[in-house]
């Protein structure tokens, strides 16, 4: 999993002891520089050890306030560090991303001049690490807005195939003049009239005033809002989330709210626009913001929002990681933020690492917290029950996996699950687990076509106990026909349902002599259609309940299938109501969050049956090897015995009838063709294996049956691969 390493305000340069990192402030406690500067290069230095277990970091944010007061020593300081410390940091340096602190700004040059940047740029720029545009360096500050020759070829963010980070310059008026608006105040021309009597003594009384009028101004200024959208543009990102589904992680050196309760007198204490910074971050899609500044150590979630936004529109949850940036041996110095879960739906593990002594070798773990990202993308607080939504079907799997994964758990109550749009729903997620398919997209789809069988051979011939579609369309009439007639009737009906369970039904069957606890009973109960308005169109919408359902592999399956039956009742509606597809919404009274395919998975030789040609097209490839659509049928084997060699599964499964079919097939064929055709040689491997699961239909499948089963399977693929084989045909 990628980790980010997060530090901040380090202060580094030649400072006496005991000096104070006053920051202009009122009332502050004394910290000694030499000290924390001490604690955060000792402990930058253990993590060594941690880097060796768990690769180096993919980036690092140093959110500002490098050096003390602008001092060139704490900036040669820095570019001294990024190769002292090159062991535990990345080997590209475009991957450091760092941002000026109200420390790194030349508070006697103009604001938005390239003077001001000067010592910051050669400490970070000119070592090829990424840093935001800076006004009047990277876009000009009056006329029309451009992004000055050259800026794309600079780092300025580190667009990773698992996450996008966005720093931002707040330091760019720190240490200005603002300009006079009190009424009755003198203007600058009117001081210099009014100390003129004073001499040479003016002079000096103009800089006192001068330094009482400096205010540390912390903004994020629009035209540097705007030139990162032209950035955007010309590096082809996104300005928005759209379907970019990678956590976006915005750095600046200032806070965006109060990090701690204590009290500070001081003009300007914090983002002048933070309204606008807020409405920044939402366009920009950002889901984490990381800054340095006060010296206090803090996590929480903030809510980004436009001015313009209803007062009904959900917040977006945006999470904050304010770094401490005040070091001492066993409190918080750095910071780690570790990527887990699918790269759809982000948790973020962050961990601390408490400052060391020079003597300690080892990084000194301090605690760990797991925060889903993906939550603030949700715009939605969570309730009692749990509920996932996606605007896809591919989006809604990755949120399902990643709250399952956040805390390991395998079983959950009362789940809900909600596809706004399920257009995507026929096809496989792109993090959807390994199976063990060399084809998953069409595996995915012939399972989702034999459950919604209307008539399944398997069924018929008591293997299969059910699937859906034999209950949904057979067993007590033809319910999708019944829901369309009822829905017909109004256009704000709910009455359009199929159940898949009788009232009577016990999960036992006539003439079962199993025990009783091995009845087979339907985990899907009902689906239920309901036409609504929204926005002046007319949607189908459908919600199914589940009394117990798999979530990892078997989710997807199940949504898969209730897009075809909510495709079926809406195209056979009357034109008045036909509707456009709606919501699907899934209900689980329990989610089970499995380690690998269950059992439903009906194997891929039993599926062929339903197929009397595709069981005929398997036996002719291998009698008659250069036949037309050999090539196909050969793909299909190797499918077919992946699959009986247990790939993706833990043990191998048992098939049921397809084995035997296929078997029956490879002998008529072994008649008609000469003597010693090779056919004749698969359906003697084919006929050991049947004997095998014969032996295996009731049983539960260990290490023991794979044992027997595995060579034999074995011995089928060499003959199959053998009689495939067009060499001297």
């Amino acid at each position: 999993m990628p980790w980010i390493l997060h530090a901040s305000d380090p202060h580094l340069g030649v400072v006496s002891p005991g000096q104070e990192l006053d920051d202009s402030k009122l009332e502050i406690a004394r910290e000694d520089i030499e000290t924390t500067q001490t604690v955060f290069r000792h402990t930058l230095e253990s993590l060594t050890s941690y880097v060796a277990a768990n690769g180096k970091p993919s980036a690092v944010v140093v959110s500002g306030d490098l050096t003390y007061k602008g001092t060139p020593e704490g900036f040669t300081a820095f570019a001294e560090l990024l190769g002292e410390r090159a062991d535990v940091l990345p080997d590209d340096r475009a991957r450091i991303v760092v941002v000026p602190g109200n420390h790194d700004v030349d508070w006697n040059k103009l604001a938005g001049t390239r003077d001001r940047y000067a010592g910051f740029l050669g400490a970070t720029r000119d070592q090829g690490c990424a840093t935001p545009l800076l006004d009047g360096v990277d876009f000009k500050n009056s006329g029309p807005l451009a992004l000055e020759s050259g800026v794309a070829d600079v780092p300025h963010v580190v667009d990773d195939l698992e996450y996008l980070i966005l720093p931002l310059n707040s330091s760019n008026y720190c240490g200005t003049v603002p300009p006079v608006r009190v009424e009755g105040a003198w203007s600058a021309t009117e001081w210099k009239k009014r100390l003129a009597p004073l001499g040479a003594a003016s002079t000096e009384a103009l800089k006192q005033l001068e330094v009482l009028l400096k205010h540390d101004v912390a903004r994020v200024s629009r035209r540097q809002v705007r030139a990162l959208r032209l950035l955007f543009e010309e590096l082809k990102i996104p300005v928005s989330r759209g379907d970019d589904p990678r956590p976006r992680i915005a750095v600046l050196h200032h806070q965006l709210l109060p990090v701690s309760a204590r009290e500070e007198w001081k003009t300007f204490e914090s983002l002048v626009n933070l309204g606008f910074v807020r409405q920044a971050l939402r366009e920009f899609g950002v889901d984490v913001v990381l800054h340095g500044h006060k010296h206090e150590e803090n996590l929480y979630w903030d809510f980004a929002r436009r001015g313009s936004d209803p007062v009904t529109r959900p917040l977006r949850r945006v999470l904050i990681v304010a770094s401490p940036g005040h070091f001492r041996a066993n409190g918080p110095v750095l910071r780690a933020i570790e990527l887990e879960a699918t790269p759809r739906a982000r948790n973020i593990r962050i961990t601390t690492f408490n400052g060391v002594e020079a003597y300690a070798a080892e990084p000194q773990i301090g605690p760990e917290v797991v925060l889903p990202a993906w939550l603030g993308q949700m715009e939605s607080e969570s309730s009692e029950q749990v509920m996932v939504r996606g605007r896809t079907a591919h989006e809604t799997y990755a949120r399902l996996r990643a709250h399952f994964e956040r805390d390991g758990s395998t079983r959950l109550e009362n789940l809900i699950c909600e596809v706004d749009t399920p257009d995507d729903a026929a096809t496989l997620p792109p993090d959807y687990p390994e199976v063990g398919q060399a084809d998953t997209q069409k595996w995915f789809t012939e399972l989702v076509d034999w459950w919604q069988l209307r008539r399944s051979r398997l069924v018929l011939e008591n293997v299969r106990p059910f699937n859906h579609g034999e209950r949904i369309r057979e067993r007590w009439g033809d319910q999708i026909e019944r829901a369309v007639r009822l829905l017909d009737e109004r256009d704000d009906s709910s009455r359009g349902m199929a159940i898949l369970i009788g009232p009577d039904e016990t999960g036992r069957y006539e003439g079962d002599t199993r025990p009783l606890d091995e009845g087979t009973y339907p985990a899907f109960v009902l689906v239920e259609f309901g036409l609504t308005r929204r926005g002046g169109r007319l949607e189908l919408d459908c919600f199914a309940y589940f009394r117990k359902q798999e979530m990892k592999y078997w989710w997807t399956i199940n949504v898969a299938e209730l897009a075809r039956l909510q495709e079926e009742v809406r195209s056979r509606l009357k034109a008045d109501y036909r509707a456009r597809p709606g919501r699907i919404v899934t209900f689980s009274a329990i989610a089970l969050y499995g380690a690998e395919l269950p059992q439903v998975a009906v194997t891929e030789v039993d599926r062929a049956i339903e197929d009397e040609g595709r069981i005929w097209r398997l036996a002719a490839a291998v009698a008659f090897p250069v036949n037309k659509g050999a090539a196909e049928a050969a793909a299909d084997w190797g499918r077919i015995l992946a699959e009986l060699r247990g790939q993706g599964r833990t043990f191998p499964p048992v098939p049921v009838l397809g084995a035997e079919v296929l078997l029956d097939q490879l002998k008529r064929f072994a008649v008609l063709t000469p003597k010693g055709n090779k056919a004749a040689a698969v359906a003697k491997r084919l006929e050991e294996l049947c004997k095998i699961y014969r032996t295996m239909l009731d049983k539960d499948i260990g290490q023991a049956e794979a044992d027997l089963i595995l060579p034999a399977v074995e011995k089928l693929e060499k003959a199959t691969e053998t009689a495939l084989s067009t060499d001297g045909a």
